[in-house]
């Protein structure tokens, strides 16, 4: 059995366990599964991704979108637009 990991622009995006060959040692996948199983917590509003180097770097998050509005404040827009009271 061999292990892996995958790499996109220097960060590493997984690891796991191969059933062929790998492309990396035993030492370095547990080396690994030991940084993420213990990752620093981000501050808020931001990521943390894992550099090839072995390092962490935070990242800006993209802000959350809008909530969408339930049926009942969709309904009570209407009525605001139209200008009746629902009382």
């Amino acid at each position: 059995m061999g292990y892996y990991k995958y790499i996109i622009d220097g960060y590493i995006e997984g690891i796991g366990e191969a059933t062929g060959d790998g492309n990396i040692t035993e030492a370095e996948y547990n080396e690994i599964l030991s940084l993420v199983q213990n990752r620093p917590i981000p501050q808020e509003g931001y990521g943390l991704r894992l550099k090839t180097d072995l390092t962490w770097e935070e990242y800006e998050l993209p802000p959350e979108p809008e909530p969408e509005p339930t049926e009942e404040e969709d309904m009570q827009m209407a009525l605001d637009v139209l200008g009746v009271s629902n009382e």
